[in-house]
Parts: C-alpha cells; structure tokens; sequence
C-alpha cells in the first residue's frame, strides 16, 4: 500500500450542484437509518450554550478527503475542490460551512473497487473530529453500482465514485451524502411509512412519514420520464387518503428523478441538519474552534498530526519543533508562529502544510 498527501487546504460556504455521467444508482439501500424525527431538545440547548455566541453563526465543519486508486489517481485536487465547492453552496444559506484539512491519496485496490458491504475497512481512514470523504475509482453493493454511500443517517464519514467527481455537470450528488451524514433522509423515503400529499386536515402525516418534514413535498421514487426538462412532475400518482395527486420534490437535492432539476434544500432540511450536527456528538466535535492557542512545549519527530480552526491558530510555546519525519497540517485564517516554533523535517514523507483561509461567512 502506498500513501502520500497532497496538502490542500481551503474553506468552502456551501453552494448547490449535481452529478450527470452515468446512472447509476444515487446511493446504496443499505444505509443504517436510525436519525428520529426530533432531537433531544435538552442536549440541544446544551451544546447551543456551550457554542454561545458561535451558535448564531455558521458551523464550520471539519472535512478530509481520502482518493483510492489502483494504479494513478483518477481524480485531480482541482477536481476534488470543484466539488466540494458545489456542495459547500447548498449548505451555505443554511448557516453551514466546510474547513478542508487535506486531500490524501492511497493507492490500494480493493478500496479503490470498493463493496460497501467491505465498510470497516474504511474505518482506519477516518479521523477523529473530522467528516471523512472517500473517493473510490468504483463503488457497488449487492443492487450495482452506486454514486455514493453514507452507510448511516446520520454519520461522520461518505463514500462517492470518481465519475461524480468528474462530471462538470454533476452538481449534488457530494452534497446529498453529506446529507444523509447530517440526519436528512430521502424526500420519498419509507422507513416510517408514506407520506401524504395533505398538509393539514386528518390526512396530514408529514411529521412522522416520509423523510418527517413537512417543508418537503410528499415524494415518490420517480423516474426521470415523469419530470419535464422544466422540473414539472407529469404523472398522476395519487395520494391514497385523500386522492390528490402528487407535485412530488423535483427539485431537492435528497431525492433522485432528473439530475439536473436537482438544486435545492429546504429550510427544514437545513434546520434538521444543524439540530443534528448539535446533537449527534460525531457530529457535533467536527465543528472546529474559532481559536487554537498553543503554549506547551511540543516535540514531534513522527506521527501524522492535524489542528484547525475557523479563525486564528496561535503557536505561542516556548518551543514548537516539528522534525524528523512527522506530518503536521495546521489549518486557519491566519496562522502565528512565536519565535520558539522550529519546522525542520528531515526524514522521507515528512510533511508542514500552513495553510490560510477566507472567513467562512
């Protein structure tokens, strides 16, 4: 196995996009789906009084994204920040932004050809505190191939195929993993039964059916067939308690139809995602601090290590050494190095990356 890194460290206020190459199946059906239809509200005023005034901004979610390959990386870091950028737009309106650690690449086979049914050998690639993407040359379960796979709702860490990542015209595929990681289900799903179309009177079910938001139309797995080039549902499926027909949510990026219709969430959804990364903790400990203030003596001659931060990392100990072969990738606006901070690698595979960022409006 071979591993390197290419150091790349960006932040990225959502925006919206989606993927277009091959039809694939969006996501896997085997995801464990276990995000309710509320949160605990007495955690979630916890963490909101431990954020403080942070909580009225946007969280700033840690992210590391991991490239297998078999023999050449199919994918290029520009590619990848194409990508992320798409996604960060989705997310952005809704208060949440994305902190880029690094990009790394492994070449291996079996993970480069992946079977989600293999998912604990993704787990050594994880880091703690962080949301984790992985990129596979192919990815399929016991159904075919897939776009991507979050393996739980919620979760901490993704797969995706390169071909999404290739496409310039596959826009929301990245984002709608990311948010199944955020505790969003499917505009159609049926884990807790169908939803109805009615949004009041005795046939209104949307809080406790379907993907259990009611901003969110009643949804159907549809095929693009029944969705015009203008994003209209032409179909005639109807409601059974009411009879109505359905408008279905064409335009969502959680669900699936015409690709390219696909360019929205809604306030709910945004809501749902930021009461879960408040109350999942695998969640929660991705947000990163606005500040990092290092006073203690520090001697690292190995070991890969990481620290981020929104706003301002400050090395401010009497002595900072970084030597021999150790990784270490410091991530912030602004980064200050006091004067008793020594960066000396010297052996093979050593790496510093000081990496600056924009403010994450």
């Amino acid at each position: 196995m071979m591993r390197f890194m290419s150091m790349i460290v960006l932040l990225f206020c959502m925006t919206p996009q989606a993927s277009a190459q091959l039809e694939q199946i969006e996501c896997g059906i085997n995801m464990r789906k276990t995000a309710k239809a509320g949160v605990d509200l007495a955690l979630r005023q916890q963490r909101l009084n431990e954020l403080g005034q942070r909580a009225s901004l946007p969280y700033t979610m840690r992210i590391q994204v991991v490239v297998f390959y078999e023999t050449t990386a199919t994918v290029t870091d520009a590619e990848i920040q194409r990508n992320l950028q798409n996604m960060a737009n989705f997310y952005r309106q809704h208060n949440i932004c994305f902190i880029l650690s690094d990009i790394e690449y492994v070449q291996d086979a079996a993970l480069a050809n992946f079977n989600t049914a293999n998912e604990s050998m993704l787990l050594s690639y994880t880091r703690p505190s962080y949301l984790s993407i992985f990129i596979h040359t192919s990815l399929y379960d016991s159904q075919g191939t897939l776009n991507g796979m979050a393996y739980e709702i919620p979760n901490s860490y993704l797969s995706i195929v390169d071909d999404a990542i290739l496409s310039t015209t596959n826009l929301s595929t990245l984002a709608h993993e990311m948010g199944h990681c955020f505790g969003l289900y499917h505009t159609f799903e049926t884990q807790f039964s169908s939803e109805n179309r009615a949004r009041s009177g005795p046939c209104k079910n949307c809080e406790t059916t379907g993907d259990l938001l009611c901003d969110t139309e009643a949804d159907r797995n549809i095929t693009e067939a029944d969705i015009t080039a203008t994003c209209v549902y032409t179909g005639n499926q109807q409601s059974f308690c009411d009879m109505t027909v359905f408008v279905m949510e064409t335009r969502n990026i959680m669900t699936y139809g015409r690709r390219a219709c696909r360019d929205r969430l809604t306030n709910g959804q945004g809501s749902r995602a930021r009461d879960h990364i408040l109350t999942e903790s695998i969640l929660f400990n991705c947000i990163a601090p606005d500040v990092i203030t290092l006073t203690n003596t520090t001697n690292y001659a190995g070991g890969i290590y990481s620290l981020t931060a929104k706003e301002w990392i400050n090395v401010n100990s009497p002595s900072y050494n970084i030597s021999g072969s150790a990784q270490m990738r410091m991530t912030s606006r602004s980064i200050r190095l006091g004067a008793g901070t020594y960066l000396r690698p010297t052996a093979s595979g050593a790496v510093i990356a000081l990496k600056t960022n924009t403010y994450c409006e």
